[in-house]
């Protein structure tokens, strides 16, 4: 068996080999150096990595600097480090479009970038803001945002929205349409309407 070890020397510095192991006993093959930082013990592994795909018959002839640069990065990351900006950079140019940046509440900016992504519940909601953009929210801070808007952010929301509209239809607004899709009536007594 062959593989490639990474020793530590007496110095602080590792070194890197390859090392094959027949019947219990270890023998260096080839050592390709010593290196004290990251990118230097890296490129020393990527040179004994492309050397083991050579003797498998499965490697590319050059060792490029960058792919090594950009592999030890990559390397490093984890989930937790990554944050989604795309739909940022698109939804929040719409977002901004019609003048909702004068709207002082990043939970508005939050809320309505996510409803325009990733639509669906507060709670999936939540759960996109934290997982995607680190964003740490509890269902009860959505409820009470969700009060301070309908008392205090409901006309500036629709002071904006409707000088936008009336910007984008020449300065006349003849017919307004509602959305009723999540509208719903009940009645405490029943009547004789059956159907």
């Amino acid at each position: 068996m062959v593989f490639i070890r990474k020793n530590k020397n007496r110095s602080g510095s590792y070194s890197i080999q390859i090392v094959s192991k027949q019947r219990g006993t270890y023998k260096v093959l080839k050592t390709y150096g010593s290196g004290r930082s990251a990118q230097e013990i890296e490129f020393l592994y990527q040179r004994a990595r492309q050397e083991m795909q050579m003797l498998d018959g499965s490697s590319s002839l050059f060792i490029d600097e960058d792919d090594v640069k950009v592999e030890s990065f990559v390397s490093g990351l984890s989930n937790d480090s990554v944050q989604v900006i795309g739909p940022e950079l698109i939804f929040g140019k719409i977002y901004d479009s019609p003048g909702f940046n004068k709207v002082e509440s990043d939970l508005f900016r939050h809320l309505v970038i996510t409803r325009l992504f990733h639509p669906g519940s507060k709670l999936k909601a939540i759960d996109y803001l934290f997982r995607f953009l680190h964003v740490d929210l509890h269902i009860d801070e959505i409820y009470c945002f969700m009060d301070k808007l309908g008392k205090q952010l409901k006309e500036q929301v629709e002071r904006i929205a409707f000088e936008h509209t009336k910007d984008v239809l020449g300065g006349e607004i003849s017919i307004v349409f509602y959305d009723l899709t999540t509208l719903h009536f009940e009645a405490a007594d029943e009547d004789d309407f059956l159907l």
